[in-house]
């Protein structure tokens, strides 16, 4: 008799500060940046090899955000088995970005292995940004949240939610 066991998913998901707020802003050739990429690729290393994480969800939000899908889909071609999910807000989130930005944005989710849109919603609300905030969190078993200490906004409404339901949050300092 074969017995076929289903794969045991362990999942990370990510929130984090935008542009505006991180020291380096835009400028992802900032040594800081490159510090921090660091930091959150040895911590899902961790998570992949010593505690069995096998997928992660991104916001995709620029900053913090789609910096850590870039490392997850760095990650791929060590450990093929992870798997990278774009939780989207909506379908008109990146309606105001920049060229430049909505081409990055693509580039990720043509790469992911599965996108979600929150909400479909045609017009877009900041109300998407928290109902794929809660998504994020309800499916995950681990929150990496890229936070300054004392800063107000998405981030930490994200980390105190994810608290209040008793989820583990790491918090990588840029």
């Amino acid at each position: 008799m074969i017995t076929e066991f289903s794969e045991f998913v362990k999942t990370c998901c990510f929130t984090g500060h935008r542009p505006k707020t991180l020291p380096w802003g835009y400028d992802e050739s900032d040594l800081r940046c490159a510090a921090l990429k660091s930091r959150i690729r040895f911590t899902l290393e961790n998570l992949i090899v010593l505690d069995g994480y096998n997928k992660f969800i991104s916001g995709m939000a620029m900053g913090a955000d789609m910096i850590c899908a870039e490392v997850v889909l760095s990650l791929k071609a060590l450990y093929p088995h992870i798997k990278l999910e774009c939780a989207v807000p909506s379908y008109a989130f990146t309606e105001s970005w920049k060229d430049s930005d909505v081409h990055r944005f693509s580039g990720i989710l043509t790469r992911a292995d599965s996108i979600r849109y929150v909400t479909v919603n045609k017009i877009y609300s900041r109300k998407d940004l928290m109902l794929r905030n809660i998504y994020m969190t309800d499916a995950s078993d681990i929150i990496i949240a890229v936070y300054i200490d004392g800063e107000s906004g998405g981030t930490r409404n994200t980390i105190d939610y994810a608290r209040a339901k008793n989820k583990e949050v790491i918090i990588i300092e840029p």
